[in-house]
């Protein structure tokens, strides 16, 4: 599934960007740059799939690619070949990747599964009169949340692991046999110690980084299976509350964001945070792809709006400095960047429609 991913990746990159976009993708590089790039080439459910890959690594899957002829290389880009294409189209037919949501689910696919095995642990021990075990995770804002849910629910531990097995069989039904099998080996209960993925790794002859892909996907499928699907999971809900965001920004986007709903400017801003325009202005595309109501009005006018767009139509080009020239330098980075942020399929239609 990594190999999908890499050449998907590489393939909406389309030499626009460095191989190296793809690995800070994969490892969750949390930038204004990455961010940008995942929204712009539609990459954001690959975002943080693969966090800890080193370069080295990512450059062996880069090169094994090479062998194979399904890209070529040249210095830092990598353009995907035919036959990579035609691999890729017979692998996506599938639509496994369309359940990776590594932006919406970044940081929160892991902690939604320690509340979950610790649950399991937990009750299938004290259940079974067994209240001596070491706990499956050491995190203690994980630990802190189940003692609160057991406290809530300790009477009637027995009934929510009942109902808790039917809605994670209704899903497991769901997976490849092998998937599924791979998410109950890796739980732990009364007198059974789960396998590490170490070892699950090993087990079905992956390598760590394949693995770690294919572990993603089964959480993130079970999170869309919990909260988008129209099968009712009251329990499996629990153990996702409160963990979903859906707008994604950096800590320092987010500080410039309260102060841009306090109606402050961007010099006021860079004034009062000591930091540099530019950086402000990366915070500005941050929060316009997060946030579906920015007003782009007051950066950028409808006529602009549509000279940029039309360019970009025109070019089929995201490279800012292409639209840029283009567009013989009447309108700023920013104001392109921004309209890069907001812009989506038919969107171009509104802005003509209302001129």
């Amino acid at each position: 599934m990594l190999t999908e991913i890499i050449l998907d990746s590489l393939s909406k990159l389309n030499q626009e960007r460095s191989s190296a976009a793809v690995y800070h993708l994969l490892v969750g590089k949390r930038s204004s740059q990455t961010l940008q790039d995942a929204h712009i080439y539609h990459l954001t459910g690959y975002f943080g799939l693969a966090k800890g890959m080193e370069k080295q690594a990512f450059d062996e899957k880069i090169a094994k690619l090479v062998s194979k002829q399904y890209v070529h290389q040249t210095g830092d880009f990598v353009t995907v070949t035919e036959a990579g294409r035609s691999f890729l189209k017979s692998r996506v037919k599938s639509g496994n990747l369309d359940h990776f949501h590594g932006l919406v689910y970044d940081r929160v696919s892991d902690i939604f599964y320690e509340r979950l095995s610790l649950f399991i642990q937990t009750a299938t021990n004290i259940v079974s009169g067994n209240h001596r075990f070491i706990p499956v995770t050491d995190n203690q804002e994980v630990l802190h949340w189940l003692k609160k849910y057991y406290a809530a629910n300790r009477h009637r531990l027995e009934e929510i692991l009942n109902q808790l097995y039917g809605e994670l069989l209704v899903y497991l039904n769901r997976l490849p046999e092998q998937y599924a099998e791979i998410f109950v080996k890796r739980l732990s209960g009364f007198s059974h110690i789960g396998l590490s993925k170490v070892q699950l790794a090993a087990s079905y002859e992956m390598d760590k980084y394949e693995f770690l892909v294919v572990y993603q996907w089964i959480l993130h499928r079970l999170l869309n299976y919990v909260t988008d699907e129209n099968i009712p999971t009251p329990v499996l809900a629990t153990f996702a509350r409160g963990l979903v965001r859906e707008v994604f920004l950096t800590d320092s986007a987010r500080k410039t964001n309260e102060l841009l709903k306090q109606g402050m400017d961007v010099k006021e801003i860079c004034r009062i945070r000591r930091l540099k325009e530019s950086t402000v202005h990366d915070h500005l595309i941050e929060i316009a792809y997060a946030n579906p109501q920015f007003p782009l009005d007051n950066y950028v006018s409808p006529e602009a709006v549509r000279e940029i767009t039309g360019q970009m139509e025109r070019l089929s080009s995201r490279k800012l400095k292409h639209i840029k020239q283009a567009l013989n330098d009447r309108y700023t980075y920013l104001q392109i960047r921004l309209v890069l942020a907001i812009y989506r399929e038919g969107w171009q239609k509104e802005w003509k429609h209302d001129g």
